[in-house]
C-alpha cells in the first residue's frame, strides 16, 4: 500500500512568530510554538481565540501576514501542496462533496493522493466509525457529526504523518468518540504529530499529553495536564482564570442569588 509523505522522525509543526490581522484586528499575536512527534497537544481556547486560524495555517488555507509555519525543514506557504499532503487536517464543519455517496467520497480522496487503500481497510474504518447504516445515501443527506465521521475516516486511511484535528469530538457520538481517542494515541505512539482542539474538558484530559490555552490571540499556558492542575484543583478551573472567565461566572452566580 502506498501511504502518504514520510517525515524524519524528529520533523516537527512549527509556528515562528506568527501574525494575523482580520480587518486590522490581531487574531494571533505573535504565537511561537512547537508540536512534537510522538505527543498529543490540546489546544483550548474560547470561540475567537485564535485556534482555527493556527490550525489552518498548517496546510496554508490560511498564511500568517507576519511569521511562518513550517513542518520539519519544510516552510508551508511555500510548499502548500507538499503539506496537504503531509498533514491530516480535519476542520471544525467539514466541506465535502455532497453529490457523491461515502465510498465514492472516500475513493475520491485516496485517488487524489495516490494511495492504493486495501477495501479491508476501507470496511474497517466504515465498521469503526459507525458509517455503514449510511452507504446508500448521498454526503447531502448526512447530519453534520455524520459528515464530520466521513471527513475523519477520510484522514484515517491515508494515514498521514501529522494530524491537525479542528473540534474533532464535536457532533460525534460516545462510540466514535472513543474510537477518535484510540487513534489519536495510536498515531501518537506511532511517532505522529497529533494537535487536536476541543471544548470538551474531560476529552482533552483524556488524551494530551501537554495543553494549550489560547486566549485573546496569544498563548497563555503550555504544559502537560497534571503541571496545569497544580494551578487549580481542576483543568476546568485553570482554564476559566486563564481565559478571564472565573471571576465573570462568580459575578453571575451571585446576581442569581439576587
Amino acid at each position: 500500500m502506498r501511504s502518504s509523505p514520510e517525515l524524519a522522525t524528529s520533523a516537527s509543526l512549527r509556528y515562528v512568530d506568527v501574525w494575523k490581522y482580520y480587518s486590522g484586528k490581531p487574531v494571533l499575536k505573535g504565537v511561537s510554538t512547537e508540536f512534537s512527534p510522538g505527543r498529543v497537544a490540546v489546544l483550548l481556547g474560547p470561540n475567537g481565540s485564535g485556534k482555527s486560524t493556527l490550525m489552518k495555517m498548517s496546510i496554508a488555507l490560511v498564511r500568517p501576514d507576519r511569521g511562518y509555519v513550517s513542518i520539519g525543514d519544510r516552510r508551508v506557504d511555500e510548499d502548500p501542496i507538499w503539506a496537504r499532503k503531509v498533514v491530516g487536517y480535519v476542520p471544525e464543519d467539514p466541506v465535502l462533496y455532497e453529490s457523491l455517496e461515502i465510498v465514492e467520497y472516500l475513493s475520491f480522496v485516496s485517488s487524489i493522493y495516490g494511495i492504493d487503500v486495501p477495501q479491508s481497510r476501507v470496511d474497517a474504518v466504515i465498521r469503526a466509525l459507525r458509517l455503514e447504516e449510511h452507504l446508500g445515501k448521498f454526503i447531502g443527506e448526512l447530519s453534520h457529526g455524520t459528515k464530520k465521521k466521513v471527513a475523519i475516516a477520510s484522514v484515517m486511511l491515508r494515514d498521514p504523518p501529522v494530524l491537525v484535528l479542528d473540534e474533532v469530538f464535536s457532533g460525534l457520538d460516545v462510540e466514535s468518540a472513543r474510537v477518535v481517542k484510540l487513534w489519536i494515541r495510536e498515531k501518537a505512539s506511532r511517532g505522529g504529530v497529533v494537535v487536536v482542539s476541543t471544548h470538551i474538558l474531560p476529552l482533552a484530559e483524556a488524551v494530551a499529553d501537554r495543553v494549550v490555552i489560547i486566549h485573546e490571540g496569544s498563548i497563555k499556558a503550555d504544559a502537560p495536564p497534571t503541571k496545569l492542575r497544580e494551578l487549580g484543583e481542576e483543568l476546568e478551573e485553570v482554564y476559566l482564570k486563564l481565559t478571564g472567565y472565573s471571576a465573570e461566572i462568580e459575578e453571575l452566580v451571585r446576581a442569581l442569588r439576587g
